[in-house]
């Protein structure tokens, strides 16, 4: 699909204040598609879908549902075979959804927002572009990190260029994520609260401290130390 012609001949202008910017590196678009390992019987969620140019691979895989926010899109998506097609904001509709893989060029501005309402569904695999700041947080020394690490395997595979997006975005990463379990919640409350001191001695944020750890800080903990931590502040 050449996004820039589809949008022209529809009077689609991208609105930057929605994150849409569309990926139009075709290598790209289906290195995802096979890092998806996709099979017929999957149920495919994608948020964001835009002007369909990846909704049309998957959907010649796997079912797929697009969630798409902006009702100008909504046509365009319609007319792809195999898809169901949402139109809603994916925070909430997700709550709703049975999907088992995800594949998704995510909203920037919402990614965080995103990812803890998928990381409380049960899927297989998730294939995702993310800004490359974001990614880094995901990958370590953030309260998001170990709680992605305790929930998935994540692993980053590519960078993206801000130019491989019409209209250009910033430079992104390509991720892909294997589930181990659903979130714990109650885990996620208590990394929220220890890294309200990120800076701080661990001793002088929690009150059960072992010694080994007091002089570390929230983000030099590896998730075995923050379990650790967790268990004994319960």
């Amino acid at each position: 699909m050449n996004i820039r012609k589809t949008l022209a001949d529809k009077n689609i202008e991208p609105r930057k204040q929605l994150d849409q910017f569309f990926l139009q590196n075709e290598n790209m678009l289906n290195k995802e598609i096979q890092l998806a390992e996709l099979k017929s019987d999957n149920i495919v969620l994608e948020i964001g879908a835009g002007p369909g140019n990846l909704t049309e691979k998957i959907a010649e895989k796997s079912r797929v549902i697009a969630i798409e926010k902006d009702k100008r899109f909504i046509p365009l998506l319609e007319r792809i075979e195999n898809t169901t097609v949402i139109c809603d904001d994916a925070t909430k509709a997700i709550k709703e959804l049975f999907f088992d893989k995800i594949i998704s060029n995510i909203p920037y501005s919402v990614s965080k927002k995103l990812l803890l309402e998928l990381l409380k569904k049960q899927w297989e695999k998730a294939v995702l572009i993310v800004q490359k700041e974001f990614a880094e947080k995901m990958l370590g020394g953030s309260k998001l990190s170990l709680l992605i690490e305790d929930c998935t395997e994540l692993s980053a595979v590519a960078q993206i260029s801000a130019d491989d997006f019409y209209p250009p975005a910033v430079n992104s990463a390509l991720i892909v994520m294997n589930q181990k379990k659903l979130m714990d919640e109650k885990f996620w409350l208590f990394l929220v609260k220890l890294f309200r001191h990120k800076n701080k001695d661990l001793k002088n944020v929690i009150k059960n401290c072992p010694e080994q750890l007091a002089r570390k800080k929230p983000s030099q903990l590896n998730l075995k130390e923050a379990k650790k931590l967790y268990e004994l502040n319960k």
